[in-house]
């Protein structure tokens, strides 16, 4: 008897973004159930949102910022 293997692989439910030397610069929180990701930098703090539904990026105040998963970039930007 032949057996299938199904393995079925769910994205991270956190992404730890770090720079190129190493140092933590923030993380990615995945929410599969509501369908959005939310950024948060290395102190914790909510730097933005982005709705897998609308396709829309949402800084911490809530202003758009693009029609696409632009998280990373939020992240990067806020260390300057």
């Amino acid at each position: 008897m032949d057996a299938a293997i199904v393995e079925n692989q769910k994205a991270p439910a956190r992404e730890i973004i770090r720079d190129r030397r190493g140092v933590l610069v923030g993380v990615i929180e995945r929410q599969q159930m509501v369908g959005r990701q939310i950024a948060r930098d290395w102190r914790g703090a909510v730097i933005g949102l982005y709705d897998e539904r609308s396709r829309t990026t949402r800084d911490m105040h809530g202003r758009l910022v693009g029609r696409a998963n632009l998280l990373p970039a939020l992240l990067f930007q806020t260390r300057l």
